[in-house]
This record gives C-alpha cells, structure tokens and sequence, in this order.
C-alpha cells in the first residue's frame, strides 16, 4: 500500500489491532480520530462482526468518505451486519460477473454437481489452465515449460489473465462491488471492473529462467 499509494503522494498510515482483542472500540475511535480520506479494512476470522460493529456504532463510516475492504467468501456476507450499504468492496471474483465462455463453461459444469462457484473457484481453474498449457507448450521439460508460462495471456474465468514475465506475478482483473439481498439471500452487485493492467503490482524481483 505505502508502495503504491504513497508513491503516488498519498500519506499511508496502519493501526494495528492485536489478534487477541476482543473490544474494538477503542481502535475505531483511533481511526476516526486519524480523519482520514479514504481506509482499507483488512480483516478477517470470527471477530469481523464486532470490527464492523465498533466502526458503524463510533461513527466512522459517517467521518470518512470511503471504507473498502476485500470481499471475501459467500459464507460471511452475513459478518458485516448493519454497516453492510456503506462499504465498498473489492472481489477478485464474482461469479455473475465475467461473462465469457470460460467462466460459463465452469459454472455450468459446476451446475451439474449441484455445487456453486465461489470466491477461491477460479484459481483452481486457473492452475489447471496453467498446467495444461505449460505440458503442451513444454514438452515436459522444465525450462521450456517455465519459457511457455512467461508473458502468457490467457482467458480465464475472471476474465483475460496474463503471468508477467520479470516477476511470474499474476496480472488479474478485480471487480468492485456492493452487496444486497434478494430473495432474503446476499447476493454480490458489480459497479465496475479493473482490467488485469491495471491492477499490476510494482515489479519486485526479476526471475531467470
């Protein structure tokens, strides 16, 4: 964050909660005292409902303009209670979202298993596209395959994908998105989509293959 953020002339701070705490009231009232233009909320665990809890009943979420935080799995949509309408979230993935033959091909075939895809779903899917084409670029030896996977673009269940040749890192899409319910069941609502450029992290190391 201070890499990129600040890079960009923003002043980054962290308030760090202790994994122990139970009582967040106090770091809430650290954080609106902060003033600050925008925070990102990491967080996670069986403790989530009372972060979200604290920062709505302290007055955050009406002292600074944007809280954002990453959308995590299906199964603790529920965890952010009340303060639900005044986040903004980030998703690498929303099944609905990605319309390409990719991802219908995945959710059909998940259909038929009666199972659902999920926030985690595409990266299985995506190691697997990975794998089939390093063997069939590479002819099973490593260096060529390592060569086949550098710079390869690729349609993915998110969208196009591309593995960054200096670094390996994954260049992705991320969606941004707001959650209602419909039909008493929460449902995830894309706003807009940053393309796999444009969510590219800083290169950090160079590889040699």
């Amino acid at each position: 964050m201070k890499a990129i953020v600040g890079g960009k002339g923003h002043n980054v701070t962290a308030i760090y909660v202790p994994l122990t705490a139970t009582d967040f009231t106090p770091f809430a009232q650290q954080l609106k005292q902060a003033n600050p233009d925008l925070v990102y909320i990491a967080w996670a665990g069986s403790t989530a409902s009372a972060v979200w809890t604290a920062l709505d009943q302290q007055g955050v979420f009406s002292s600074v303009k944007s809280i954002v935080t990453g959308l995590d799995q299906r199964s603790t949509y529920a965890t952010f209670g009340p303060a639900v309408s005044k986040i903004h979230f980030l998703s690498h993935y929303v099944y609905q979202a990605p319309t390409n033959k990719v991802n219908d091909w995945l959710k059909a075939q998940m259909r038929k298993k009666s199972q659902f895809p999920d926030l985690f779903t595409p990266d299985g899917f995506v190691a697997g596209q990975m794998i089939v084409h390093a063997l069939q670029q590479g002819d099973y030896d490593v260096n060529k395959m390592i060569s086949a996977l550098e710079g390869w673009k690729f349609l993915a269940p998110k969208g196009w994908q591309a593995i960054r040749q200096q670094d390996h890192a994954m260049l992705q899409p991320m969606f941004r998105v707001t959650l209602a319910k419909v039909n008493n069941v929460w449902n995830a609502k894309v706003l807009g989509t940053a393309s796999s450029y444009q969510t590219a992290p800083p290169i950090t190391t160079v590889f040699q293959s």
